[in-house]
């Protein structure tokens, strides 16, 4: 998993013409550990990563999931218990569905942490998100806002360049399903290749 985040950082970066210097000013870290995470000795904190991502215009799931080689048009299932297992933050998430041509990105997360420090703070990035509490309490912290408990059933849509934490509400935590449309990924298309509007 990290070779292949230093791998993918490297390529994005290269792929927009930026040196690690340049990446560097942009994002605020320093080249030096730009380096270090490309080769694959560090492995950057998710405030780290979260400030790389933005520098970068990318989301993580554009760092980190798996690439799809598939051709043709999009198409997915999941089988209860599929999807592949991610850290984000301090929450465990599974990936249900990924695909590089999806702008759409829906997780099943089990959020423990009730700490927004320990879960890396307030991070935006682009796109829109809806976030679905499907057990348990959920506390959504938004920037300029007062935190909003959540329980089972409610749900939230918002743009996600507001700076946003998931935390669960109380002890137990909460299980929630957050689909992330994405603004990164190639576009759909049509049958002939066309982007679709």
């Amino acid at each position: 998993m990290n070779q292949e985040l230093g791998v993918r950082l490297r390529s994005v970066r290269e792929a927009r013409g930026l040196s690690l210097a340049q990446l560097g000013e942009k994002c605020g870290v320093p080249g030096a550990t730009l380096s270090r995470i490309e080769n694959n000795k560090l492995s950057p904190t998710f405030g780290v990563l979260a400030r790389v991502m933005m520098g970068l215009e990318v989301d993580w799931v554009d760092l980190t999931a798996p690439q799809s080689a598939e051709p043709g048009k999009l198409m997915s299932f999941a089988e209860p218990g599929d999807g592949e297992s991610r850290k984000v933050r301090e929450s465990t998430a599974s990936v249900l569905h990924s695909h590089d041509t999806s702008r759409s990105l829906p997780l099943l997360i089990d959020v423990r942490t009730r700490d927004l420090e320990e879960s890396g703070g307030l991070i935006g990035h682009r796109g829109e998100e809806f976030c679905y509490v499907l057990s348990g309490k959920l506390l959504l912290h938004m920037e300029g806002r007062e935190p909003r408990l959540m329980k089972s059933g409610a749900s939230a849509l918002f743009d996600s360049t507001i700076p946003h934490a998931y935390l669960a509400g109380d002890a137990a935590g909460a299980k929630i399903l957050v689909v992330v449309q994405r603004q990164f990924g190639a576009p759909p298309t049509e049958g002939n290749g066309a982007p679709v509007a």
